[in-house]
């Protein structure tokens, strides 16, 4: 592999210092315009390329972003990562994101140090468990950090959905629908998203005086499909079902129509995300649509202007809407069936 060339090379070239070739790269004025075009001749004859990367950890000014995410392919996380580049590109940013495994404790300081060692300016952290955000907050002080969709004070970057009032919506519906006998199939315990639904639906059935029931997921398809195989159905006793994601409750309704089981004849089922696919499959899912590209776009809004020392808000909240469409309908005993 031939050597790449170096700024002494360029300055040989030129017939000029390599001091002088490093403020023509520094957009120094003092330079002479023929020196300056002589010198600059010299590096596109030569390939020379600055090393912009040393040259900005020098100043403390590198335009770099990064996103600290959970290694999943889930659509939310991905769709945000996606979404923050774009923001952050339009405001002349770099974005490097970098995976980890939030359960497990070195891979997440090892996905900080990695970003620290690139000279990043602000971090977006899409890692929704209570271990990885207390870990990232020890490490990281030295610049901003938003998280998105995690627990929060009020002196820190953080955009999320109100998954609370969503846990709540979904939960009300079925009770305006007629159904008492509601389960909550929730997503893992240790996801703030989680539980924050979880809390809506329980303290929505507790205030229509109905018995919460949860059953705890994990986000998976195959685990909405394994529940709704297993779950005691003969008594008719249970009617709807609050399924934490979309993806859960998919396989769900996957699971009824091979036990054949109607929905929303005998059971209705609503969803969370509004995933595409949410509105194709059989039949098409009630569901809580969240707004992945506005919850990108505004984090980066907030880690930009603390960046930038603009005044404004630190924490952002988002409501997510009720979509209504064929998993749900009135209960049995409220049509006189």
């Amino acid at each position: 592999m031939p050597k790449q060339p170096n700024i002494y090379d360029v300055a040989v070239a030129a017939k000029v210092s390599h001091q002088t070739v490093s403020r023509v790269i520094n957009h120094s004025p003092s330079i002479k315009p023929e020196t300056k075009s002589r010198v600059l001749l010299a590096m596109e004859t030569l390939g020379y390329r600055p090393n912009l990367a040393a040259r900005a950890l020098a100043l403390s000014k590198t335009n770099m972003l990064g996103i600290l995410t959970s290694d999943t392919d889930f659509t939310g996380p991905a769709s945000m990562a996606h979404h923050m580049e774009s923001a952050a590109r339009a405001q002349g940013f770099f974005v490097v994101t970098c995976g980890i495994d939030p359960s497990d404790e070195k891979s997440v300081k090892d996905g900080i140090e990695h970003l620290m060692k690139l000279g990043i300016e602000g971090l977006a952290v899409i890692a929704p468990q209570l271990e990885a955000v207390e870990v990232i907050r020890k490490m990281v002080g030295s610049v901003p950090v938003v998280t998105l969709d995690s627990m929060y004070r009020m002196d820190e970057l953080a955009v999320s959905v109100d998954n609370f009032s969503g846990g709540s919506a979904a939960t009300q519906h079925l009770v305006d629908l007629g159904h008492r006998n509601i389960v909550h199939i929730s997503g893992p315990k240790n996801w703030f998203e989680s539980t924050a639904r979880a809390a809506g639906y329980t303290a929505t059935m507790l205030t229509a005086g109905l018995t919460p029931r949860v059953i705890e997921g994990d986000w998976e398809l195959s685990t909405g499909h394994r529940i709704g195989l297993e779950v005691n159905l003969e008594s008719k006793a249970l009617s709807a079902f609050f399924i934490a994601n979309d993806r859960m409750a998919i396989g769900f309704l996957h699971a009824m129509r091979q036990r054949g089981i109607s929905v929303p004849g005998q059971v209705s089922v609503v969803g969370f995300d509004d995933l595409e696919e949410s509105g194709y499959c059989w039949p098409p899912l009630t569901t809580l649509r969240q707004d992945f590209k506005e919850l990108g776009n505004r984090a980066m809004s907030l880690l930009l202007d603390e960046i930038l020392g603009k005044p404004g808000r630190k924490l952002d909240r988002l409501i997510p809407d009720l979509v209504i469409r064929d998993s749900t309908a009135a209960a049995a005993e409220s049509t006189g069936q």
